[in-house]
Order: C-alpha cells, then sequence, then structure tokens
C-alpha cells in the first residue's frame, strides 16, 4: 500500500488530497484514522501513477515554499537603537501619520515608481495600490502635514542599505530574502488572511 499525501500548512487546509494507487476513499479515511487518530471529513482521491504523484507533490512544495518566501516583506534599519514594532505603528508610519518613532525623527525610503516591491508592500501593508498612494501622497504633500518616503534611485536593495548607512534614523522596507546580514527587522508585512 503507497500513499502519497499533500498536507499543506494548517491553517489552509480545507481539503486533503491523497494519491492512491489500490485504495478507495473508505479504506483511505480508516488507514489515516487508525494510524494517526485523525478524522477527516472532505477527501479527495486521485489515481495517479507513482512518478506522477511524485513529480506532483514536489512541483506543489516548490511552489508552497516559494510563494511563502515571496510573501514577506521586512520593514528595517541598519540602527539597532528600535525595537520592533506593531502593525498599528508601520501602518502610521507608511501613511504619513507620524514623523517620530520612539522619540527619535525617522525618514522612510521608497522604491522607485514602476518598482513590483513597491506595489505589493503597499498592496500587503495597507491594501492600496500605487494610484491609491500617489493621490493620498499628494494630498497630504499639497496640505503640507507630510511629506512622501524618499523614492531611492535605482531600484537595488544596495543602494537602500548605502542610503540607510547615511543616517541612523532612516527606515525601509525590502523582501524578506534581500535583507543584509546588519538589518535591524523592526516588522514582518505578510498578506493578512481574508
Amino acid at each position: 500500500m503507497r500513499i502519497f499525501i499533500n498536507i499543506l500548512p494548517l491553517d489552509k487546509v480545507d481539503c486533503i488530497y491523497i494519491f492512491s494507487f489500490k485504495m478507495d476513499k473508505i479504506n483511505v479515511v480508516k488507514r489515516l484514522y487508525q494510524l494517526f487518530n485523525i478524522k477527516i471529513n472532505n477527501i479527495r482521491i486521485t489515481r495517479f501513477g507513482f512518478m506522477r504523484c511524485l513529480l506532483f507533490f514536489i512541483l506543489n512544495s516548490l511552489v508552497s515554499l516559494q510563494v511563502s518566501a515571496n510573501d514577506l516583506y521586512a520593514v528595517f534599519t541598519l540602527s539597532s537603537d528600535f525595537e520592533p514594532l506593531t502593525k498599528s505603528k508601520v501602518i502610521m508610519l507608511f501613511r504619513g501619520k507620524t514623523k517620530y518613532l520612539q522619540g527619535k525623527k525617522i525618514e522612510l525610503s521608497d522604491w522607485p515608481q514602476n518598482n513590483n516591491i513597491r506595489h505589493e508592500f503597499y498592496q500587503k501593508l495597507l491594501g492600496k495600490d500605487l494610484a491609491q498612494m500617489n493621490a493620498y501622497w499628494a494630498r497630504l504633500s499639497f496640505s503640507g502635514k507630510a511629506r512622501p518616503p524618499k523614492e531611492i534611485d535605482n531600484g537595488s536593495v544596495e543602494s537602500l542599505v548605502e542610503w540607510l548607512a547615511v543616517k541612523r534614523f532612516r527606515i525601509g522596507y525590502a523582501p524578506i530574502d534581500l535583507l543584509p546580514a546588519n538589518a535591524n527587522v523592526l516588522y514582518i508585512v505578510k498578506k493578512e488572511k481574508s
């Protein structure tokens, strides 16, 4: 008896797919209950050959890993003066509602307009696209209430790190897998469950 079970992280599971050669649904449920003492209400059984099952499992695992790594962005600084932030504080920073963080006046950076990192970051943190954010910052700038974050000329992490290194109280954001080793991560932004 060979069974491949593709189990996603528990918060994403609404159905378990089982790739089986010789078992029907009732036997699979009984066997899983015997082995793991779990009761499963929603099972889908697909009959494939061994190589197709293995290939599907490998590809699905790779895609899951890539998506989870690309879904995370870090708000960070190179200074050790700051403590980790709450989500509400990060939202206040990137909406221009505060210029100070833990008693220190800060400067924020931003990626170039055409950079996908900028679009995804604002979508994940604030649920806004670039047009909405540009309009928002234009209103704040015109009224004199706040200035938009400094746009880094070259859309690279190296340029961002160089800009952050000039002054101690500068803050930026980047995909978590591109962070420099000396980054002080203040908050990790990920897509909220809907």
